[in-house]
C-alpha cells in the first residue's frame, strides 16, 4: 500500500471522526433524518452511500472470508460511514494491495 492511499485513509479515518463527533453533538439525530427522507436528492445519497456499504462489505468478506466479521463491520459502517472502511484499508491494505499487484487475475 502506497504512501498516498495511506494518508487518504487516514485522513477519512481523522477527518469523518471529527465531523461524527461535531454532528452528534450539535445536531439532532432523529429530527435531521427525517429532514434528509423529504427531499429526493437525500433519499438518494442515503441509497448511494448504502450501497457502497455493501459492496465494501463484499470486499471484506472476500478478503477476511469471515460472515460475523464482516457482518459486524457492516454494521459498524451503516451507524459510522465510511471511517471504518477506512480503517480496515488501513489494517489489511497493505496485504490486499500486494496480493492484487502479484495476480493478473485480480484477488485469489
Amino acid at each position: 500500500m502506497n504512501w498516498f492511499a495511506r494518508l487518504a485513509a487516514l485522513g477519512v479515518v481523522f477527518g469523518l471522526t471529527a465531523c461524527l463527533i461535531y454532528a452528534f453533538a450539535t445536531g439532532d439525530v432523529v429530527a435531521d433524518q427525517l429532514h434528509v427522507w423529504q427531499v429526493i436528492w437525500g433519499i438518494y445519497v442515503w441509497a448511494d452511500a448504502y450501497s457502497g456499504f455493501l459492496l465494501f462489505a463484499t470486499l471484506i468478506y472476500a478478503y477476511e472470508r469471515r460472515l460475523g466479521l464482516t457482518i459486524g463491520l457492516f454494521l459498524l459502517t451503516c451507524g459510522t460511514g465510511n471511517m471504518v472502511n477506512a480503517a480496515w484499508l488501513l489494517w489489511r491494505g497493505p496485504d490486499l494491495y500486494r496480493r492484487i499487484r502479484q495476480t493478473t487475475s485480480g484477488i485469489s
